[in-house]
């Protein structure tokens, strides 16, 4: 199997969180990230052809290894992604035809956009940051439709406090610092990964339907958790025995919003992914003392289609945070993932996987 590298030079480069939207919604252009050190913050954001040709520096950002900058496509002009401001998390959102920025807000960023919406939330650090936006004037989870401009709060941290007691779960000062917030397809539902001292290994994975404000929680979630339709998740199951998290006995499932498991999906994983489609799944080895291989499973079979076999480079993968992140292309064609080649060097690559169809 051909592995591609997007960019070769004397520099890694980077791709985002799992799942993350590498391609534009057009299929055309790809997002990633270039670092001279990885032991550094600068690191720069480039957009390329998907045939790999054009490519073009963007914008210069702060940010450390764990899913880069977190750059993914919104729509065919406009990319999102993580920047540093005073030692606060920060996103630009940036028009790549015009070079202009849209939107710059001090907030933590979310996974991706949804049906033209992007979400994000503010703990007590990020108030009196945002100047520009006096709506951001509370902590919660927010959502700005793109095609408004226009900035709303979705859920306050009153709504997540009431959320996690109401289930007998403890809510601390920080269970509003919440993490991972993604929008389901059609932007009906918001999900949160939440810190509660009762599950101190996975934490706890929070769910509100914006329509309805009924609330959901899996106290000791699965893993790496996204969307698999509107009122599904998909993740990774994982047993923490003997004080280890087993590599072995993890797999891909399907969960309601209330933690049953609908169906198994794949084998082998961590950071994961599936195709538009849902027919195929890929999940990374990411554990310590593994190389970090990825599985590709065809829907409900634990067994590996492929493997793509990753170096064993433990500094990189564990003191510099860099994790393989499987991602698809729009047309399932291609899966997309960061490949360290040293304890010093990582590239981002894909590899064409049509025959397994």
């Amino acid at each position: 199997m051909d592995i591609t590298k997007i960019s070769e030079g004397a520099y890694s480069t980077l791709l985002g969180m799992n799942g993350g939207m590498v391609e534009s919604p057009d299929g055309t252009k790809i997002v990633y990230a270039r670092k001279k050190n990885l032991d550094e913050k600068e690191t720069e954001i480039w957009i390329c052809g998907r045939d790999l040709k054009e490519h073009r520096y963007i914008y210069t950002v702060n940010c450390m290894n764990h899913n880069g900058p977190s750059a993914t496509f919104l729509n065919n002009s406009e990319i999102v992604f993580r920047d540093n401001k005073n030692g606060l998390p920060m996103f630009h959102i940036m028009n790549i035809d015009t070079m202009a920025i849209r939107h710059s807000i001090t907030a933590k960023e979310s996974h991706c956009g949804e049906n033209g919406k992007y979400p994000f939330s503010v703990s007590k650090e990020f108030l009196n940051q945002n100047p520009n936006y006096p709506e951001i004037n509370e902590c919660g989870i927010y959502i700005l439709d793109l095609a408004t401009d226009k900035i709303s709060l979705a859920v306050s941290e009153r709504e997540i406090v009431r959320m996690v007691e109401n289930v007998g779960l403890t809510a601390t000062e920080h269970v509003g610092e919440v993490s991972h917030v993604q929008l389901n397809p059609s932007a009906t539902s918001v999900m949160m990964r939440l810190g509660v001292p009762e599950c101190r290994v996975f934490g706890a994975l929070g769910c509100i339907d914006l329509d309805t404000h009924r609330a959901h929680i899996i106290p000791d979630k699965p893993v790496h958790q996204l969307w698999y339709d509107d009122d599904t998740y998909m993740a990774t199951r994982q047993f923490y025995n003997n004080g280890i998290i087993e590599m072995e006995t993890s797999y891909i499932a399907r969960f309601s919003k209330d933690g049953r498991e609908i169906e198994v999906l794949g084998g082998i994983s961590n950071h994961m992914d599936g195709n538009k489609a849902r027919t195929m799944f890929a999940g990374d080895h990411c554990y310590p003392g593994c190389p970090t291989d990825i599985g590709l499973y065809k829907k409900g079979i634990k067994e590996p289609v492929a493997v793509f076999e990753i170096p064993h480079f433990e500094e990189i993968v564990w003191d510099k945070k860099v994790h393989p992140n499987p991602s698809f292309s729009r047309d399932g064609k291609r899966l997309y993932y960061n490949r360290p080649c040293s304890n010093d060097r990582t590239e981002a690559v894909f590899v064409d996987i049509s025959e397994f169809y």
